[in-house]
């Protein structure tokens, strides 16, 4: 019955995310038609100022707020299913998440690597994928630009960037409330408020929690291995200043905290090789792999994965007599790691204590003049 449940549940989100596509490319081809209404057009920071969509001259796929709402896109991974060149892949463990577009990336399993598609958040840089796997916030758009970047966003963009764009507060309050329940006990909330402070102030506040049950078996259940693995447990909060001095200028302060503390990640044997018969050899146990579908796997120990993401970033757009001129300063704390992993998934030991705990503080201070002319 779980493994009907789980493939029914990949074939609804093949689905659903085939229909996101298609709802895509027909908001596109909106934009691109003659028509002077503006609502079609779809507007794009892809080149450091705003552009349409079709005077963008660069490789660029756009999934607005709408879409993802519709597609319900919780989280990095699940992009993937609206952005066909983007592929999101978890490897042993949470911090270890690779990007890559077209096929392109480091595809390092190493946390001490920065990723070559480059990542940011409202305009900061964030030097590591685990720093946003968690729930994405309350969300205007996500664009991916395919290719190198390194002109306009440094040199970590060799292969593309992902640019995750935010809501902005209003001076009108406005609130939003979402849940939700699913099979291995899902529950998912989230919600927010925004509003006017006073005459140019706003400000908005959003937080999120989501946890589920793992839906992969261990098989031994030895020493102290849990009874499954890939569950979800994750928290956020994210609150945001907007604050408008006089029409010629803009400062927005945003600070956020995401934490994340689960059970990650199953490996499974769709191939038994000479491994294989070496483990079993050595009387260790491997999952079968005659049914590609069973999520199972041996383990003597648990997988612990915790992550903690922190920042803070002041933003400061000031129109001048000679163009639009930027500041964005950021700083940014992650802790991520994983103690005691039982990185061999067989029922002995081979790899029984492998640890791997990283602390990156990152620092960054952007100034950027915009011409007024296109």
């Amino acid at each position: 019955m779980t493994h009907s449940l789980l493939h029914y549940r990949n074939i609804l989100k093949s689905t659903v995310a085939l229909s996101a596509v298609f709802a895509m490319v027909q908001t596109a081809n909106a934009q691109t038609s003659t028509d002077n209404n503006v609502e079609d057009e779809i507007f794009v920071t892809a080149t450091k100022r705003t552009t349409t969509l079709q005077d963008t001259p660069v490789a660029v796929t756009v999934a607005s707020a709408e879409l993802l709402e519709k597609a319900e896109i919780l989280d990095l991974k699940d992009l993937q299913s609206v952005v066909p060149t983007l592929r999101v892949s978890q490897l042993q463990n949470s911090a270890n998440t690779s990007l890559s577009i077209r096929g392109f990336s480091n595809g390092s399993n190493n946390i001490g690597l920065e990723p070559s598609v480059a990542l940011f958040i409202d305009g900061v840089y964030r030097s590591r994928a685990a720093s946003q796997i968690s729930d994405l916030p309350n969300l205007e758009r996500v664009e991916v630009l395919s290719g190198p970047q390194s002109t306009l966003f440094g040199k970590n963009a060799a292969a593309g960037v992902v640019s995750i764009v935010t809501r902005k507060p209003t001076q009108e309050t406005e609130s939003y409330v979402e849940a939700g329940i699913g099979n291995y006990d899902l529950i998912r909330v989230k919600g927010g408020v925004s509003g006017g402070i006073a005459e140019n102030l706003s400000g908005s506040l959003d937080a999120s929690i989501n946890k589920r049950d793992g839906y992969g078996d261990v098989l031994n259940n030895a020493g102290n291995a849990t009874d499954d693995i890939n569950n979800l447990d994750r928290q956020s909060i994210r609150g945001q200043l907007l604050f408008n001095p006089t029409d010629n200028q803009e400062w927005r302060l945003i600070a956020d905290y995401n934490t994340l503390d689960e059970k990650c990640c199953i490996v499974a044997s769709p191939i038994q090789g000479a491994t294989a018969t070496a483990v079993q050899g050595l009387g260790g146990q491997l999952a079968s792999n005659t049914d590609f579908f069973n999520y199972q796997t041996y383990l003597n120990r648990n997988t612990p994965n915790e992550v903690d993401d922190s920042g803070i970033s002041l933003q400061g757009d000031i129109n001048t007599g000679i163009g639009k001129f930027t500041t964005i300063t950021s700083l940014r704390k992650t802790d991520s790691g994983f103690e005691e992993s039982d990185s061999d998934f067989t029922s002995i030991t081979l790899l029984d204590n492998v640890f791997d705990d990283v602390a990156i503080d990152t620092f960054t201070q952007e100034f950027r003049l915009t011409s007024d002319d296109t």
